[in-house]
């Protein structure tokens, strides 16, 4: 489970730099230094979808084991509400 607690910090960390991309997209010179704004970018447009699928994963994992899951719940919602806004920023609005 503590990889789980820590997969989870993470992705919500990427999470958050998920919407800082949304900003930047609208922003170009958001943080004025091009190198955070490139640690920015591939943090949260790239491997925020990938990580944030896996937790996603895990934590259907456990549940359908009845394990119980030591996760603060609101860390669970905002993961699996970010998951939908990335699925849906990534694959219906491009269309």
């Amino acid at each position: 489970m503590r990889v789980l607690s820590f997969l989870s910090r993470l992705a919500f960390i990427c999470n958050l730099l998920f919407l800082a991309c949304l900003i930047v997209q609208r922003i170009p010179d958001f943080t004025g230094v091009k190198d955070l704004n490139e640690v920015v970018i591939v943090l949260g447009w790239f491997l925020s979808p990938f990580i944030n699928l896996v937790v996603c994963i895990r934590y259907g994992i456990v549940l359908i084991s009845k394990r119980p899951l030591t996760i603060p719940i609101w860390l669970v919602v905002t993961n699996l509400l970010f998951l939908l806004l990335q699925f849906f920023v990534h694959f219906i609005l491009p269309s």
